[in-house]
C-alpha cells in the first residue's frame, strides 16, 4: 500500500512534466513504461531499473533528460506498474530481456541509447550485444550480471527472506543509507515478497551472466560506477574492461550501489556529457 502510494505520487510528477503513462501488451505482461515524446536531434534515451525496483528510481534523472531528448523508462515485468499476465509469478533473465526488446522493436523503432542499472544493466547489456545495429551506446549504472569470482555471494544477499534480510540488503546498497527510509523497511521486504524476488534470483543459471559475449558490444560502452558499492564488487568492472577495453569508466566517490538517488547531480552531470557526444548516431 504504501510503496503504491509512493508510484502514485511519482506518475503524478511524470505527468506534471508531461511524461506520459503507457502500456504495451506482451506475451508475459502488461509492459508499463513513461515516455516523454519529445522529437528534436537529441534522439531516444531509454532507462532500465534494477530488480527490485521500479522506473520510479529515475526521478532524479529523468526531468534533466527530457530537455533534449525523447525518453522513455520501462518498469521492467512484474515491477512498478507491469503486471504479469494469469498464471506466471515472475520472468526469469531471458523474459525480461525480450520484453525490453520488444519495447524496442515496437515503441522505440529507431536507434537510441540505452541506459540500465544493476540488474537493469544485465539487461541492457544482453539486449545492446543482440543488436548492435539499434543500440548507439551503451549506458551502464553499477551493472549486474558480469562475471567475476566471487558473484556467487549476490544471491544469498538479494535472497530476502525477513526484515533483516531487507536491512542488511538496503545497507549494501547505499553508501549511506537514509534514515528517512528505515521506517519503510517493512513496506519494503513486503514489496519484494508481493513481487516474487527471491523466484527471480533463484532462476538465475550460471550460462545467463555475461562474459565473452561483452565482446560483441560494438557500440561506445560507458560505466558509472559508485565506488563504495557493497552489494556488487568492482571487480565487474574490470572483468567488462578485459572484453570491452575501449569502454569509458566513471568512478563516483561517497556513493554506493544506487548513484541516480544518492549522487543524482554528478550522475546528470555525466549523462549529459555522455549524450552530447552520442547525438550524432542517432535520429
Amino acid at each position: 500500500m504504501l510503496i503504491s502510494l509512493l508510484h502514485n505520487l511519482v506518475r503524478t510528477s511524470f505527468g506534471r512534466l508531461g511524461i506520459r503513462s503507457k502500456y504495451l501488451e506482451l506475451e508475459s505482461c502488461r509492459l508499463h513504461y513513461y515516455e516523454f515524446p519529445r522529437v528534436n536531434p537529441g534522439g531516444t534515451v531509454v532507462l532500465v531499473h534494477g530488480l527490485g525496483t521500479s522506473s520510479s528510481t529515475w526521478t532524479k534523472v529523468f526531468p534533466v533528460l527530457i530537455r533534449d531528448h525523447r525518453v522513455i523508462a520501462m518498469d521492467l515485468p512484474g515491477f512498478g506498474y507491469s503486471c504479469l499476465k494469469p498464471g506466471r509469478s515472475f520472468c526469469t533473465v531471458n523474459e525480461h530481456r525480450a520484453a525490453l526488446e520488444a519495447l524496442a522493436d515496437q515503441i522505440v523503432q529507431d536507434r537510441f541509447v540505452l541506459v540500465g542499472h544493476s540488474f537493469g544493466g544485465w539487461i541492457a547489456a544482453q539486449c545492446a550485444s543482440n543488436r548492435p545495429e539499434q543500440v548507439v551506446h551503451l549506458i551502464l549504472i553499477n551493472t549486474a550480471g558480469i562475471y567475476y569470482r566471487g558473484i556467487e555471494e549476490l544471491a544469498r544477499l538479494f535472497t530476502v527472506k525477513s526484515k533483516a534480510d531487507t536491512r542488511r540488503l538496503l545497507d549494501a546498497l547505499w553508501y549511506r543509507y537514509p534514515w528517512y527510509f528505515r521506517p519503510f523497511t517493512t513496506a519494503i521486504f513486503r514489496e519484494l515478497s508481493r513481487r516474487n524476488l527471491n523466484d527471480v534470483i533463484a532462476s538465475i543459471k550460471p550460462n545467463d551472466l555475461l562474459a565473452e559475449e561483452l565482446s560483441k558490444l560494438r557500440m561506445p560502452v560507458s560505466v558509472l560506477w559508485g565506488k563504495q558499492d557493497k552489494a556488487i564488487s568492482s571487480e565487474a568492472v574490470n572483468a567488462l574492461k578485459k572484453y570491452v577495453p575501449s569502454s569509458s569508466i566513471y568512478f563516483l566517490d561517497q556513493c554506493g550501489h544506487v548513484p541516480q538517488l544518492e549522487c543524482p547531480e554528478a550522475v546528470k552531470r555525466i549523462l549529459t556529457g555522455i549524450l552530447s557526444g552520442a547525438r550524432h548516431g542517432l535520429g
